[in-house]
């Protein structure tokens, strides 16, 4: 008797280990996928939170996406910290009459690469820009962007750009 109540005793452990294992499992499947979903929906918020700040002819809506200690980069110009992002993107919004669209969006983990095009009126000059591109998103813990990389064609737009902070 003694012998079937320690089988029993643990085979109820062993079942009440695995439950518990399961659960604990499904959280951390639960953690990342609520991660790489934070990660999709700034990808989609941002372009609508740069296209309105467009619109409107003010920033403050983009550059609240951005840490405190982020990082853009795009050829030729590397800028690193909120301030320096925020005075490009004064600059950009100063210069500029741009819409971003968004193509495809691809996201793993706290990393998104997207791929979009970028319309826009030099407002001195009146030119016609387009640029397609790519951006790779890397959010950091707050869930705002610690590092962002444009990846595109720079020979026709380069001379748009060459005034801008951060520009080398």
């Amino acid at each position: 008797m003694s012998y079937r109540f320690f089988s029993l005793k643990s085979l109820a452990i062993g079942l009440c280990l695995v439950g518990l294992f399961n659960i604990l499992s499904l959280r951390t499947a639960d953690a990342a996928g609520s991660v790489a979903m934070q990660a999709a929906s700034l990808m989609k918020l941002a372009p609508q939170a740069y296209n309105m700040g467009m619109r409107n002819g003010n920033a403050d809506k983009w550059n609240q996406y951005f840490e405190s200690k982020s990082r853009r980069s795009m050829p030729g110009s590397l800028i690193e910290g909120a301030s320096a992002i925020e005075a490009y993107y004064k600059w950009e919004f100063e210069t500029f009459k741009a819409k971003w669209t968004t193509k495809r969006v691809t996201v793993q983990d706290l990393i998104g690469a997207m791929e979009y095009e970028w319309s826009a009126t030099h407002k001195s000059s009146g030119d016609k820009i387009k640029i397609n591109g790519v951006a790779i998103f890397e959010l950091g813990m707050s869930g705002k962007v610690k590092n962002l990389d444009f990846y595109f064609d720079t020979a026709s737009v380069a001379k748009y750009f060459k005034d801008a902070p951060g520009v080398n």
